[in-house]
Formats: structure tokens, sequence, C-alpha cells
């Protein structure tokens, strides 16, 4: 799903060249694959002003750290936009406007998940990526056993 985001970005900008709100857009579902997990979960991009990307974080401590890698995310946020479209990133102190993912428990214990998935591996077989195969079996498993219980 992350490679369909990465091809549909460019296409999405070239064919929405004079719109500033789907520059926008675009700008924002590309800071998502370019910031990564841990960053992602700590920021949100607020708005496009012109070529400056205004993205909150949650403290200064945050701030000081993203602008100490903020040559890096240029580049990986416009190389994934396959364009030049975003010159500088700002980064706002605003606890308040970063999206809070729910907490999910990390004390879920499970027997087998491996064999609750079996019935699915010739799907999963279809999968090209061995990561994300495995990682779709096992939380597949989980979820089937969980239901059995």
């Amino acid at each position: 799903m992350m490679t369909d985001l990465l091809t549909i970005i460019p296409q999405m900008l070239r064919r929405t060249a004079d719109s500033d709100e789907a520059r926008e857009q675009a700008v924002f579902a590309a800071w998502l694959v370019a910031a990564g997990g841990p960053i992602r979960k700590v920021t949100t991009p607020v708005r496009l002003e012109r070529r400056t990307l205004i993205v909150a974080v949650p403290d200064r401590t945050w701030r000081t750290q993203l602008n100490s890698m903020r040559g890096q995310a240029l580049f990986k946020l416009n190389s994934v936009l396959g364009a030049p479209l975003v010159t500088t990133i700002e980064y706002v102190v605003n606890p308040d406007l970063i999206a809070r993912e729910p907490e999910v428990p990390h004390e879920v214990e499970f027997s087998a998940p491996e064999e609750q998935a079996q019935p699915l591996r010739t799907q999963a077989d279809q999968i090209p990526d061995p990561t994300i195969r495995d990682t779709f079996l096992r939380a597949a498993g989980k979820c089937l056993e969980r239901a059995a219980k």
C-alpha cells in the first residue's frame, strides 16, 4: 500500500499542478511517508505556505532535534513528491495539533498465531514483500486466535 502511495502522489501533483489545496494535501501525504514511524507519531503537518511546510511538534526538544535533521527530511519529502515543492520546514511547538493514535496494550500473549494463520498462507504468498507477508500472517493469526477464544 505504501508503494501505491509513493506512485500516486507524483501523478496527482502532475494532474492538479494549479491547485494550492491539492499541492498542500500531497505534501501532507508525502510527509507521512517521508517522516517515518517514530517522527510521524509526534508530528502533524499543519499547512503549506508557499514552499514552507509548517509542522507541529509536541515540545521544544522535538523541535530542536528535528531542526537538526531538516535537510534529510526535505530530501526525503521532495523525493516522495517527485519534485522540489518544499524548500524549508518550520517546526512549531503545538502539542494540541498532534493527532494521537490510541494506545494498544503490548502485553497480549498468543499461543500459536502461525497455526491459526495457516489457512491464509495461499493468499499471503501473493504478497511479494516477505516482511509484509510475515507481518500479515502474524497479525491475521493473532486475530483468528483471539476470535477462537
